[in-house]
């Protein structure tokens, strides 16, 4: 299973549309509804520092590796949860 992190800000309309696919894509695939995922709020958190720089939120990070910066998708949003599968 890998170790999935997003990093996002409160009042960021892209952030909250990850956030909403993500509930939706628990409650619509089962295998996806007890996929752990990090979040991490950049303006929130004490000495921030992400694993490799990034710009735009929201941004995923997979086992430490960034896949996915800026606006995305419910298909992107589920390819990255479906990361976090226990095999």
């Amino acid at each position: 299973m890998s170790h999935i992190t997003l990093y996002h800000f409160e009042g960021c309309p892209a952030c909250r549309n990850a956030k909403e696919w993500m509930s939706e894509l628990r409650r619509e695939k089962p295998e996806l509804k007890d996929v752990p995922v990090e979040m991490v709020d950049v303006h929130k958190t004490p000495n921030f520092k992400a694993p490799a720089p990034f710009y735009y939120v929201p941004t995923f990070f997979v086992d430490g590796k960034k896949v996915l910066e800026g606006v995305a998708t419910k298909d992107k949003v589920e390819e990255i949860m479906r990361r976090g599968v226990a095999s």
